[in-house]
């Protein structure tokens, strides 16, 4: 990995934020980045050959009230809703609203049967986003916040997704509810297509949210296999920034020039854990072990990074990411 990020001349970093850069804590406003992860970041972003992003379910304040200092990285915030570009950081930083155009009218349905749940599950709390609503169930009991857990996600997808532009997300003890159309493949997607000219891409991550993003490489690395050109048509985040009254932009196709060697997409947890990405790594500590390695501040490797998956295991996985790529969404 250290050899082919030496020689690219773009490279690309996406990182998920909750269990890749920072450990999952009980209190979502716990997780804050450690010093070693601030200094990796900076690091890698000061380097002019590297575009960094982080892609996180977490809201705009959030990001910028920790990390808004890191001016030269790029934010995804809401599981892709939002987008901050590399350049505009800061508190005061635009933030581009990748679903103003659409109907939002169900997040005061959500949050009623959120509040509901909420009233009988003690510890448990609802986080209210400006594009997307999240139920908390961390701090309760285990088997009651569980059992109330799948009654919650039965009667939104009983009575409310069948009838809303809207998917719900199991996460790690929560639940949460966004548009259909955007998700962090489609920040994925956005990237490499704004950035065809990268040679080198990481994106990590650590629970379901994330295969979007996996998912997303995967769709790649069939045409690049055999050899053929990539040619990479615009996705739907890109014309998501244009007003519904102005005349939109005509997108064309561009060519990637990424190689397959090249594109390290990189679970974090358990090695046993069912994904699609190709590389494994035990912890966020790991992450950021790899990050100050790649930057010449990492010392002595310390951590163990697992082998990519074998050809069998890397074809199953292009075969589950088209599969999933080719079912109707509601």
């Amino acid at each position: 990995m250290g050899e082919l990020y030496q020689k690219a001349k773009k490279r690309l970093f996406m990182f998920d934020y909750d269990g890749t850069l920072t450990p999952i804590v009980k209190t979502p406003s716990a997780a804050v980045p450690s010093k070693g992860t601030l200094r990796a970041l900076e690091k890698l972003s000061e380097d002019p050959k590297n575009v960094v992003y982080i892609i996180s379910g977490r809201d705009g304040g959030f990001l910028d009230q920790h990390l808004a200092h890191l001016k030269n990285v790029g934010f995804s915030a809401e599981h892709g809703c939002f987008v901050k570009e590399p350049g505009h950081s800061g508190t005061g930083g635009e933030w581009t609203n990748l679903t103003k155009t659409f109907d939002m009218n169900w997040m005061h349905e959500v949050k009623d049967i959120f509040e509901y749940y909420t009233e009988r599950t003690p510890g448990s709390f609802i986080e209210l986003k400006n594009a997307s609503i999240t139920w908390h169930y961390r701090a309760s009991d285990p088997d009651w916040g569980s059992f109330q857990c799948k009654q919650c996600l039965d009667l939104l997808q009983t009575n409310l997704v069948p009838k809303r532009p809207i998917e719900v997300l199991v996460g790690k003890k929560n639940l949460e509810i966004r548009p259909i159309a955007i998700n962090k493949g489609e920040i994925v997607k956005r990237l490499l297509y704004t950035n065809p000219d990268a040679e080198w891409v990481f994106c990590a991550g650590d629970d379901k949210t994330d295969e979007d993003m996996f998912r997303a490489l995967c769709q790649l690395r069939p045409s690049v296999v055999d050899k053929q050109e990539v040619i990479m048509q615009p996705p739907i985040s890109a014309s998501l920034t244009v007003s519904p009254s102005a005349t939109p932009p005509k997108l064309e196709p561009v060519k990637l020039i990424i190689s397959p060697d090249a594109v390290f997409s990189t679970a974090v947890g358990l090695p046993t854990k069912k994904t699609l990405a190709v590389w494994h790594e035990q912890s966020p500590r790991d992450i950021v072990q790899a990050m100050l390695e790649l930057v010449g501040e990492g010392g002595e490797s310390s951590h163990s990074t697992l082998p990519p998956k074998d050809g069998e295991a890397l074809e199953a996985a292009v075969a589950a990411a088209k599969e999933a790529e080719e079912k109707p969404k509601l």
